[in-house]
């Protein structure tokens, strides 16, 4: 597998013709190029992100996911002979193509940002988990799943929050595009069944003030929380 850190990827990108880049496929330039933005504030707010690009795909993994291992959060992009790779921008018009990157990529920054903030699976100050229905197979499962279906909502708040911020024009549209993505989901309540944040998320103005699209996306998420089951 390819592993670079932001740094060299600038260069890479900025240079086609060097080793790392000419080891990339063009799908993988593509989303590296639309996410540049989101992952250089990542590296002006300190955030420890390397990128690491699979060199072949396993059956169900997303083309762009978040891990964190050894305190560094993993970008990890497994595109190669990945149908997901093709189908998570198809039906985007070109001109929004480029909003719709840097949304998904912001969402997995904000992945990193719980993670670096030690908040994973954490809910804030004046909340607490559900109590479980009594049968420990299924209490587990469930929670585990209602656990990562806030962190998806908390995510999904974030790359609206920086969609407003950096693409404001194309905010409504981004929005449509994740509501339809949302609303996909083959199970209700399952962990990217996020649509009580994406709804609250449909007016622009919910979201306040605040020095970074992690913040914004805070006070949405709280609200959602209480509507979440």
């Amino acid at each position: 597998m390819l592993k670079l850190a932001f740094a060299a990827l600038l260069a890479a990108l900025a240079a086609p013709a060097a080793d790392a880049a000419a080891a990339l496929t063009e799908t993988e330039l593509m989303w590296l190029k639309g996410a540049a933005p989101v992952l250089r504030d990542a590296e002006q707010r300190r955030l420890p992100v390397d990128i690491v690009v699979q060199p072949q795909v396993e059956a169900g993994h997303a083309p762009l996911a978040m891990g964190y291992v050894n305190g560094r959060c993993k970008l990890v992009l497994t595109m190669r002979g990945n149908p997901q790779a093709e189908t998570t921008l198809q039906g985007v018009p070109e001109h929004l193509k480029r909003a719709v990157i840097e949304a998904v990529t912001a969402h997995e920054i904000g992945h990193c940002w719980r993670y670096v903030q030690g908040a994973w699976h954490t809910l804030p100050a004046g909340f607490s988990e559900a109590p479980d229905d009594g049968k420990a197979d299924r209490s587990t499962s469930w929670r585990d799943m209602r656990r990562a279906r806030r962190e998806e909502g908390y995510a999904d708040l974030v790359a609206m929050a920086w969609t407003l911020t950096h693409h404001p024009e194309h905010y409504r549209d981004v929005h449509g595009w994740l509501t339809q993505v949302r609303d996909d989901v083959p199970v209700a309540g399952s962990f990217h069944d996020t649509r009580a944040w994406v709804r609250l998320a449909r007016d622009a103005s919910i979201f306040g003030a605040a020095e970074s699209p992690f913040e914004q996306a805070l006070g949405v998420w709280k609200q959602g929380l209480l509507a979440d089951d």
